[in-house]
């Protein structure tokens, strides 16, 4: 299939954001909440990287940072849907706490009381423009979503998802030497069932894997030094300074890399504007379930129909305009 066209919507597209709030959510959180062309109608923390309780906290501490505390905040369960699988207890421990480092003490208002399933069930039914939902974590609280209300697939306008691998390897085994997670990619990894849940709902699908926002794939959106260096010079405001600051310490925790990964901060770029994807295909994903050190793998099914709209290459100079976009005429 060829690249996808898209136009600028006319109005903000109205957007729920499921995040686990690991550093590339927030970095993709800021460029979401920065550009014109988006209106995040709630935001859904679902257990992954970090606990869903500090989740929740770490966002209302960032919707306070840029000014926008009247987005809800709701959480989902604090385990998967069947299964034991987390990510390491170190990656955790770090992300529930650190980033309030440079987040405000005062975070927005009290979150919902709403589930995280209610919350998106009640914005999609309630909402006059069919909304789009990006899923930048483990897809927990989709699935339930999905399993309370049948008509749901059908009247969401798209499901972004960030995660699997089509070609590019799995899981980044040099982060983790020794993980139990040997060929999945980790957000599909921590719940297989939710994630074969929302691959067999029938919703309009559009993935976009380790191929397009890691190192090891053929054409990925990258974070380079010079690029990052032409962010810092526009950032003006304290949403793009805090992005450019986050993806500035990245860089020196993986300081063998000359361009950086920062793969949900990819993904976000290509659902606001799919044209910065190259090589879209519509694929049959098939998420496994078992063996266990093997569920969550996606695996291409060729005698199967199509299920999800894959994104297999990117665009750096388009991904690229698009993020010095935002810091120039964000929110």
């Amino acid at each position: 299939m060829g690249n996808v066209s898209q136009a600028a919507p006319a109005e903000p597209r109205p957007i729920i954001v499921d995040t686990d709030l690991s550093f590339d959510d927030y970095v993709a959180l800021l460029y979401l909440l920065q550009h014109p062309d988006v209106d995040i109608r709630a935001i859904t923390v679902v257990n992954g990287v970090v606990h869903v309780k500090p989740g929740v906290e770490n966002a209302r501490r960032l919707l306070s940072l840029v000014g926008q505390a009247a987005i809800l905040v709701v959480s989902g369960p604090e385990k998967p849907l069947r299964g034991q699988h987390a990510f390491p207890a170190n990656w955790r421990s770090l992300l529930d706490y650190m980033p309030r480092l440079i987040l405000p003490k005062r975070p927005s208002p009290t979150p919902s009381e709403l589930s995280a399933a209610e919350l998106i069930c009640q914005q999609v039914s309630s909402s006059e423009t069919p909304v789009t939902f990006i899923a930048l974590g483990p897809l927990t609280n989709l699935a339930l979503a999905l399993r309370a209300d049948s008509t749901l697939a059908t009247r969401l306008d798209r499901v972004f998802i960030s995660g699997g691998a089509i070609h590019a390897g799995g899981t980044i085994h040099d982060d983790v030497p020794l993980s139990p997670n040997a060929v999945a990619e980790w957000n599909l990894y921590i719940d297989p069932v939710a994630a074969a849940d929302v691959f067999n709902s029938g919703a309009r699908l559009d993935l976009v894997p380790l191929d397009v926002t890691h190192t090891s794939g053929p054409q990925s959106l990258l974070f380079t030094r010079e690029f990052v260096r032409r962010l810092s010079t526009l950032a003006r405001g304290r949403a793009a300074k805090t992005m450019v600051r986050i993806v500035r310490l990245w860089q020196l925790v993986r300081p063998r890399h000359q361009a950086v990964p920062v793969w949900d901060a990819a993904a976000v770029a290509i659902a606001v504007d799919m044209t910065i994807g190259r090589d879209w295909r519509d694929l049959a994903i098939r998420v496994v379930l078992e063996p266990d050190d093997v569920a969550g793998q996606t695996i291409v099914d060729d005698n199967s129909t199509a299920n999800a709209h894959v994104c297999l290459r990117g665009d750096q100079e388009a991904f690229e305009a698009a993020y010095l976009a935002v810091m120039q005429g964000g929110k």
